[in-house]
């Protein structure tokens, strides 16, 4: 299998009704609003004497909905705030404080939200990509502390519920769910170290068009997809690859996006339709072998959709990291796919470095702006196996030509 910080492998994990918890164990249940407790002065100082009594605690609780492999369940999730012993004994002398309301409008406001469109996340604990949806969360601050006042007075209470609203987002489980998009079908990283800040700008600009994106249709099309690459759509002018060197050109970058896209695709195992590597191997797409270039309007990225359904894009990016992943979700596939490591069949040494007189540069000065590489063959394996047995497999092949290193230089007078 494929390493290399590069996700290929489709994910096959059984349905599965009953989600586990991703951070709690079952949900508490949430009471209807206690009557409200009668006041206390608002500056009352907790200093009593304190009475021995269970510690309170302030608990926000929730089922999440979740659609796993086409199932829908419910995942537990809780906050708490913890009062301490000592203070819960001074507040069940003296009741709801001014100190204590600010302290739960302080909670308050960590759990309140609006509402969140629902979207696949990795699960790290189970391995397994769901659907997620996110209701908003209004807290009842008032019912809150009727809540606190009331387990206050009960020295054998030992939390006291938060009382909340929620609100349903846009796009839920179900709009998932009828367009059968409940199933991991394969992710491409890339890292994008070094890079400059017009080229990272590109990444960017090219990496929203995946970003909770809808794809419908019998071919995708990576030109049609992300639109024109100009700056009216937010790139900028970078660093391209033109004929014989690397040249100026608006969009610069964009092939990390390109590149990216493909490796999700091809680990989906969708039919390739049009698909060319670099002229020469590019340090941005390591492990080689698996890169796409593109160039508007002549050259682009094409694959069959053979899933039966649309598919559903998300991209994540970190600066910190230099890293973009593209995810691609549908149907499930009736074969599990498996991309092997890249295999080099022949190489060929880097060129001798190149000067280009350019009157832009100074007099007896110089710049880089290519690097060696040296030309490869390399080969790439997919296979896609059932219960365990290969039922067929396809290889991509990548040629690279010799590259030197290219200067330009300032005129000799």
């Amino acid at each position: 299998m494929l390493s290399l910080g590069v996700a290929f492998a489709q994910q096959s994990t059984p349905p599965s009704s009953s989600p586990s918890a991703e951070t709690t164990p079952a949900p508490v249940p949430q009471p209807e609003p206690a009557p409200p407790a009668p006041s206390s002065p608002a500056s009352v100082p907790e200093t009593a004497t304190p009475q021995a009594a269970q510690p309170l605690s302030i608990v926000f609780s929730e089922q999440v909905p979740v659609l796993v492999n086409g199932l829908k369940g419910t995942e537990s999730a809780r906050q708490v705030l913890a009062l301490g012993r000592d203070r819960t004994a001074q507040l069940r002398a003296l009741g709801v404080t001014s100190s204590l309301r600010a302290d739960i409008e302080r909670f308050a406001k960590t759990l309140e939200r609006d509402p969140r469109d629902a979207r696949f996340e990795f699960a790290s604990a189970t391995g397994v990509w769901r659907v997620v949806q996110r209701g908003g969360v209004k807290v009842d601050v008032e019912a809150t502390l009727a809540n606190v006042a009331s387990a206050l007075k009960d020295p054998g209470a030992a939390q006291a519920n938060v009382v909340y609203t929620t609100s349903f987002p846009k796009r839920t489980l179900s709009w998932f769910a009828s367009r059968g998009l409940t199933h991991f079908l394969g992710e491409g990283n890339t890292y994008y170290v070094g890079s400059s800040r017009a080229r990272v700008t590109n990444i960017h600009a090219g990496a929203r068009h995946f970003q909770d994106r809808l794809f419908e249709g019998k071919t995708f099309s990576f030109n049609a997809f992300i639109g024109e690459v100009s700056a009216k759509n937010g790139f900028v002018p970078g660093l391209v690859i033109a004929g014989e060197r690397t040249a100026t050109g608006i969009g610069g970058g964009i092939c990390q996006v390109s590149t990216t896209a493909f490796r999700s695709l091809y680990a989906a195992g969708l039919p390739i339709r049009e698909r060319r590597n670099h002229s020469y191997q590019v340090h941005y797409y390591d492990p080689q072998g698996l890169d796409a270039t593109i160039y508007q309007p002549s050259q682009d990225l094409k694959f069959d959709n053979d899933t039966g359904g649309s598919l559903w894009f998300q991209a994540d990016w970190d600066d910190a990291d230099a890293r973009l992943s593209i995810q691609v979700f549908g149907k499930p596939r009736a074969e599990l796919v498996e991309i092997l490591a890249p295999r080099t069949l022949k190489t060929q040494p880097a060129l001798a470095d190149r000067l280009v007189v350019d009157r832009t540069v100074a007099p007896g000065r110089r710049v880089q702006v290519d690097w060696a590489a040296p030309g490869a063959t390399i080969e790439v394996v997919r296979r896609f196996t059932k219960n365990g047995q290969v039922v067929r497999s396809d290889t991509l092949r990548s040629v690279y030509r010799p590259w030197p290193n290219i200067y330009l230089v300032g005129p000799s007078n």
